[in-house]
């Protein structure tokens, strides 16, 4: 059974720059990989990942449909472990592991997931958003 420890030292071993909050919360604070601010949240049995992306438009905003609809056409072939929502302040990665069985590997591969759609998908959404 994995702990809070084991999330820790994949972590370390990933060598991104995060900060321990305790209970659980991480704060990866690591500008060279694009993942500044993403919470790493162990919730019971499972490790949540949250990234705010971008502000959501307001409602009646230009392009604001076609953004929505960019996303979803991301969600479905653009991330792999990771996924775009919206929540009240936000457009935020998300992404969940069970704690249980989980290894290093596949944190990596939330991190890095993360990342690429930081660095390839998220200025694209913002230009369109902006346009």
């Amino acid at each position: 059974m994995r702990t809070v420890s084991d999330v820790e030292r994949f972590l370390q071993e990933s060598e991104v720059r995060f900060h321990d909050f305790g209970d659980g919360m991480f704060v990866i604070k690591d500008q060279n990989s694009g993942l500044h601010n993403l919470a790493i949240k162990v919730e019971d049995e499972v490790v949540v990942f949250q990234l705010k992306v971008m502000e959501t438009p307001p409602q009646g905003t230009p392009g604001r449909e076609g953004l929505f609809e960019t996303l979803l056409r991301l969600n479905a072939n653009g991330v792999l472990h990771s996924a775009f929502g919206l929540q009240e302040d936000g457009v935020y990665l998300h992404a969940a592991l069970p704690l249980q069985n989980l290894d290093a590997n596949e944190m990596q591969a939330v991190l890095d997931d993360m990342g690429l759609a930081v660095s390839q998908h998220v200025p694209r959404l913002v230009k369109k958003e902006t346009n």
